[in-house]
């Protein structure tokens, strides 16, 4: 990979320079030039030797960023946490305020943002690459100009279900530049098409909508151009406020006004203070928290109707979980849900899945239901209030339908009357009612609460497989197996059985197996289990590997108070070899040079091997060890040792 300037890079059509000069070209009126050259400065890197060194020139020359993109297209995010350490010092150090240093490879994207009022970095995780697209088109563009693999045309798809619906009912406010400079029709024609589209109550949505049905402008194409109006501080802020407002909605945290100001960049700390110094002097108490709006605007931050959007946006984002003044003391809110235009936003908590999916059948809607909680998508068309198609993540139709109302409890929903989707395919189909769907989802929560019941520790159980498993699955070959609720395993299903079994390594937890198989729906995981110990394909897990470890640990650690550290490191690596050779399963233990002993957990799950094998692998090397030490020490007091410690664990 070679490393990029905005400069040198190749520049995709509405992607900023440097100079930001998107769309400048044969324009020749300077007013126009002098709004739309701003120094929204961009440089893309990729994860190599000298990068630390090329960092810490731009910090020496005092150079300033809007966006520092660091390619891991080749290594994927295993990076040290040194490293990510010294990429959150240089952030701090190069970033403008608001700015984004990205780390992008194949299959997703990590940010740190200069985004918090308090000064620090805000860390965000995006399962796609162009899920960036939302927050910063322009960034998102130069992205894919400077990154290989990274294809444009795919980011239209991108971005978190909260943070699309907050960009697209947002709504842009001229400033009063802004306004000027509408009125001289001064721009390039793109450029002027979107500006004359923003008249202070259109949403965005409505914007990119109206643009491309009048002058043919892709909807990307006018976002980047909505990013350079904000840049150019043509508009009051849109991009800026997305995350701020999604992180609050997601963690239920309000914030106040003066907060939301300085994270969206309309204000800055300094100019925060000398606002609430002054509403102090004129004596405002807390209650009148709107009056720091309107000293704002007297001030000449913001004009009146930014701080109506403004107060919307706390209140939607920022005031949804709290008690309104209408309320009566003590009484919560019972429903967590709000409206604005044609869009439903809420948390699922204080409304299920089920009585979600029965509100939007009993109204009869018609439009796209997206939930989202941490990793999960889920993306659900409705017409006249039925499913008709449905995709979470690896999961489509029924299964993605069943695994949602069975097993979703937290999540932020948004619905988007007349939403339209294009990630469906035929496989997304649902040819169920509704009513049939809960039916079916009622009946495999009991089914999977009853399986877990059986268990001694319910989904925090351990299974482990057989050990000549492969062997005995294919015993099974010509068999008829069924699963808990009599459904007869396809020929499909035989191999993905074998794919789930891997993941049955005595060290992990049904839970964590759950989650580590996307294939299927976590019903049929756990009757897919259930099924295999049935067939005494998998044990559960009775010992544990970590307690005569730990045993032995401890033995080592008063055994290097005696004889000293390399002496005991002499004697651990020497009954290791002496039981177990050059063979692999002395690979699997490690004495480090402080003596300190541990096991190797990732080449166990990648060599399949049993921890019950390795439990009796670490017996032996404990007994070897036992006896080397009782060669160099008395007898007696290797004894004493060793009953101390195990009295103690025990």
């Amino acid at each position: 990979m070679v490393e990029f300037s905005p400069n040198d890079a190749p520049q995709a059509s509405g992607a900023p320079g440097q100079t930001g000069q998107t769309g400048q070209a044969g324009h020749d009126k300077e007013a126009a030039e002098s709004y739309l050259n701003s120094s929204l400065a961009f440089l893309t890197f990729s994860y190599r030797e000298n990068l630390y060194s090329q960092l810490d020139k731009l910090v020496e020359t005092g150079k300033s960023l809007d966006g520092l993109i660091i390619d891991l297209m080749q290594t994927g995010f295993s990076l040290p946490l040194d490293a990510l350490v010294k990429f959150a010092m240089y952030a701090k150090k190069l970033l403008n305020p608001q700015g984004v240093l990205l780390f992008v490879k194949g299959d997703g994207a990590i940010t740190l943002t200069k985004d918090d009022p308090a000064g620090g970095l805000t860390f965000n995780i995006y399962d796609s690459p162009f899920g960036i697209f939302t927050r910063y088109p322009l960034l998102a563009d130069y992205a894919c100009a400077t990154v290989s693999g990274i294809d444009r045309r795919r980011l239209k798809g991108g971005g978190s279900t909260l943070a699309n619906h907050i960009l697209s009912t947002s709504i842009p406010v001229l400033t009063s530049d802004g306004k000027q400079v509408k009125g001289d029709f001064t721009l390039p024609a793109p450029q002027n098409w979107v500006m004359q589209m923003v008249e202070d109550y259109a949403s965005v949505e409505s914007i990119v909508r109206n643009v491309e049905s009048h002058h043919q402008l892709p909807s990307d194409e006018a976002l980047r151009i909505l990013q350079e109006l904000e840049a150019a501080r043509l508009i009051f802020p849109v991009f800026s406020r997305i995350q701020f407002l999604s992180n609050c909605y997601h963690n239920r945290k309000p914030f106040r006004l003066g907060r939301y100001m300085v994270a969206c960049g309309i204000l800055n700390e300094t100019q925060l203070r000398e606002l609430l110094e002054r509403q102090q002097e004129e004596g405002w108490g807390k209650q009148q928290r709107t009056f720091l709006g309107l000293l704002a605007v007297r001030a000449g931050y913001l004009n009146t109707r930014e701080l109506e959007v403004l107060l919307d946006d706390q209140y939607l984002y920022g005031g949804y979980h709290r008690r309104t003044e209408d309320e009566l003391p003590g009484v919560s809110r019972t429903v967590n849900i709000e409206t604005m235009r044609d869009s439903m936003i809420g948390s699922l908590g204080a409304i299920d899945t089920a009585g979600l999916l029965q509100s939007l059948g009993t109204a009869k809607k018609t439009g796209l239901l997206t939930v989202e909680d941490r990793e999960k998508i889920l993306i659900v068309a409705f017409v006249d209030g039925k499913p008709t198609n449905a995709k979470m993540n690896k999961l489509l139709g029924y299964h993605a339908m069943v695994e949602f109302i069975t097993i979703w409890s937290e999540g932020i929903f948004v619905f988007r009357d007349k939403g339209l989707s294009q990630e469906f395919d035929e496989n997304c189909k649902i040819t169920q009612t509704l009513e049939r769907l809960l039916l079916d989802s009622a009946l495999c929560q009991d089914q999977v609460n009853q399986i877990f019941a059986s268990l001694p520790q319910g989904r925090d159980s351990i299974l482990e497989r057989v050990w000549n498993f492969e062997m005995v699955w294919q015993q099974f070959a010509g068999a008829p197996l069924r699963l808990m609720d009599e459904t007869t395993l396809s020929r499909e299903d035989r191999p993905m059985i074998a794919e789930l079994a891997a993941l049955i390594d005595g060290l992990s937890t049904i839970d964590e197996v759950i989650k580590a198989f996307h294939h299927w729906p976590t019903h049929k995981i756990v009757k897919s289990l259930f099924m295999l110990t049935e067939l005494k394909l998998a044990n559960i897990q009775q010992a544990s590997l970590f307690r005569p470890l730990i045993v032995l640990q401890k033995i080592g650690a008063e055994m290097q108070e005696l004889v000293g550290r390399e002496d005991n490191k002499a004697l651990l690596q020497a009954s290791l070899h002496y039981v177990h050779g050059d063979s692999p399963a002395k690979s699997r233990f490690h004495v480090d040079h402080e003596g300190r002993i541990s096991v190797n957990l990732a080449q166990m799950k990648r060599a399949g091997v049993p921890v019950s094998a390795v439990l009796l692998e670490l017996r032996r090397w404990m007994e070897a060890y036992l006896a080397y030490c009782r060669r160099q020490v008395d007898s007696k007091i290797v004894d004493e040792i060793v009953a101390r410690v195990i009295n103690s664990s025990t």
